[in-house]
């Protein structure tokens, strides 16, 4: 549970751990930078540590040009010393830090923050510092001759589900709905009371495979049983999608219910289950295409099904997907509830982010 990169199958990741080493979370998320600019991560969370790993391009040596995972950041849990959060519906968070801090987005953040006070707890014997506040303030890391300075993100009421986000100079403005009310509380039948529209794991997140550069994510494995979610989740971005989809079965889905202002009521971190679409991505990758025929097939006809145009550039990190640029037009072969679709362009047929597209 929690581990929605498939760690026992990515020793590319495991060599930054400990041997034997446990795994309590593992998920593809977002990094905001100085300018936020969005960077995909890998954030895997162990007994003792908080672990970001990017991807780069060899320069030197025999691998150049190959992408290599690259250890970002390491932090230790009892170095960990404030975690602050919005009290609205969106996935964002901060991991305070003495160096520099660190601003996250993950579609599972309420079940990463759970185990992380859990292993705070552990460590060091005291609660972890959950600060709830529509402006947040935090440090950034010292690059070159610059000063490290801060950063600021406010949240602010605004339309839907999905976040509307706007950098202005050294302030981040996210704009996302209200959510449900605090009062909301999940029925027997997983159908949440109290106002607002609750979603199941298996709606909440996209799930691609794989986290690059450019946002291919990862994808889940083990249980894939449907489970009750305490938040909300948005559904699509008027952005370029700052987390691409975790693909078809490695990620899994989304969250995010309006959060409390108190730092007791703390049930909203209790950890839900995995979902469905780990199970829909295991199930497309494990359906592999049959061989080619002997010969020279003959020309396809083009297809008269539905299409999509491009909203944003997207380049494809594995095998399975499509890279196209800003409006290109893209046959559409299938949609899949988990966020990643199928489609055709320039011949080639592969998965892709469907927030990255309209339908045409």
């Amino acid at each position: 549970v929690g581990d929605y990169l498939g760690m026992e199958d990515k020793p590319e990741l495991r060599q930054f751990l400990a041997k034997r080493e446990r795994i309590d979370f593992a998920d593809s998320v977002n990094k905001y930078d100085r300018r936020f600019k969005s960077i995909k991560r890998d954030l895997i969370l162990t007994p003792k540590g908080i672990y970001l790993i990017g991807r780069e391009k060899v320069k030197k040596g025999p691998e150049k040009g190959l992408i290599k995972e690259v250890l970002k950041r390491k932090m230790e849990i009892a170095t960990i010393r404030s975690v602050s959060l919005s009290t609205r519906q969106d996935d964002f968070f901060v991991l305070h830090e003495a160096e520099y801090d660190s601003l996250l987005e993950s579609m599972f953040k309420t079940e990463f923050l759970s185990l992380l006070c859990k292993r705070f707890e552990e460590n060091t014997k005291s609660k972890l510092s959950l600060n709830f506040s529509d402006r947040i303030d935090f440090k950034v890391k010292k690059e070159g001759w610059g000063g490290g300075g801060s950063r600021c993100v406010v949240f602010q009421r605004g339309q839907g589900e999905m976040p509307q986000i706007k950098p202005s100079g050294k302030t981040l403005t996210i704009s996302i709905g209200d959510g449900m009310p605090k009062t909301t509380k999940p029925t027997k039948k997983g159908i949440p009371q109290g106002g607002g529209a609750g979603r199941s794991r298996a709606q909440q997140r996209p799930a691609p495979r794989g986290a690059h550069q450019n946002g291919a994510a990862q994808f889940p494995h083990g249980n894939h049983q449907s489970r009750e979610q305490t938040y909300s989740m948005p559904q699509k971005q008027g952005r370029p999608p700052s987390s691409v989809l975790p693909k078809i079965s490695s990620q899994q889905t989304r969250r995010a219910p309006a959060h409390s202002n108190t730092q007791k009521d703390l049930d909203f971190l209790n950890v839900p289950d995995q979902g469905q679409s780990g199970m829909q991505r295991k199930k497309s990758i494990s359906q592999r295409p049959p061989p080619a025929p002997l010969g020279h097939p003959r020309a396809q006809p083009r297809p008269q099904g539905p299409r999509c145009r491009a909203l944003y550039q997207y380049v494809g990190q594995d095998v399975d997907e499509i890279s196209f640029n800003v409006n290109d037009v893209i046959d559409l072969l299938s949609e899949d509830p988990s966020g990643w679709w199928r489609g055709r362009f320039k011949g080639r047929e592969g998965l892709f982010p469907g927030n990255y597209v309209e339908k045409i």
